[in-house]
Order: C-alpha cells, then structure tokens, then sequence
C-alpha cells in the first residue's frame, strides 16, 4: 500500500521503518493516516497448515515496511507511531534504501504482493515430501507427469528405490 494519489515522490528518499512484532498493518494503517508515503510489500505462498498446504499471504520482510521522506525532522512522529520500534539506523543516521531497490520489489509484486511461483524442478533435484503418506521422506526429482499438477519422484523405501507419483505441491527442495 502506498500514498493515496500511488505516485511516489521521486525527490524523497526511502527509509526502513521495523517495526513491533506482528505490527507492520497496524503501522503501515496509522503512518498513512498520517498521510505518509509508506510501501509494505507482501508475499503470497503456500505453507504447510494443520497437515493441509494453504495459500497464505504475509509481510514480505517480516517486521520491516518502507517509508519516502524529503526530511529527517519528522523523526518523533514517526517514532511514535503506534506499532512502530524504531527506523532502521547505523549509528545515530537513518540508513537510506536505494530507490532502485523499492522499484524493482514494486515491480515484481502485483497489487503490493508477490506470488510465489512453483517450484522449478530439474531431474536429479533433492527434495522433501511435506504431506501425505511420504511425508517427510526424502526423494529425488525425476520427472513431470502426464498429469499437470503432478511429477515422479524416485524414492527409497526398504532399500530399493521405487518411482512413486505425488502433487507437485507437497514437495520443497531440500536444503542439504
């Protein structure tokens, strides 16, 4: 969410607001009240809810919103603001977030929100079976399947290895 009239003012320049735990509506709500140009920009993906895998959309850092400012004398309004902690500094200075930086976040995101595409997978890719009857398990990414949303991953049970099918969405990639 930005300004009212959505046009950012180029002569201002971008600082980093964090705020308190689990605020960041709550300060982006009182700072544009406040009629400030502020930019919290969210992220839309699934995650693992209850065993069920459901669409979520939350801050995309968490904590953190954006704010443009010409000046620095407003700083005790701000620091006020009800969910506000503090603007992000080093030393006694507010550091600066490049202006390239908010456009190419606003340039990916639709409606202030980026969506998490699905996993790109290449055989040979590790992977980790969130749900269902395999979960937890490790396997290896072998293919797409006829179906659409499904693939074939080859997975070791009872030491041989079985290509089983699974929905593409109940994998991630595995981080070892």
């Amino acid at each position: 969410m930005t300004n009212p009239t959505n046009e950012p003012d180029q002569s201002c320049c971008w600082y980093c607001v964090l705020t308190k735990p689990h605020e960041e509506k709550l300060s982006l709500t009182h700072l544009l009240r406040q009629n400030f140009d502020v930019y919290l920009p969210y992220i839309k993906c699934k995650r693992l809810y209850r065993r069920k895998l459901q669409w979520v959309v939350t801050p995309m850092f968490p904590r953190y919103l954006f704010l443009n400012l010409k000046d620095l004398e407003c700083m005790p309004k701000i620091r006020s603001t009800r969910g506000v902690s503090s603007l992000v500094s080093f030393g006694n200075k507010p550091a600066q977030v490049p202006t390239e930086v908010i456009d190419e976040i606003r340039s990916r995101c639709e409606y202030d929100v980026y969506t998490v595409n699905q996993l790109d997978l290449n055989a040979g890719d590790k992977v980790e079976i969130l749900t269902g009857p395999y979960q937890g398990m490790k396997a290896i990414f072998d293919r797409n399947s006829s179906a659409e949303e499904r693939v074939v991953v080859l997975l070791e049970i009872m030491s041989t290895v079985a290509k089983v099918e699974v929905d593409r969405e109940l994998l991630v990639k595995d981080k070892d």
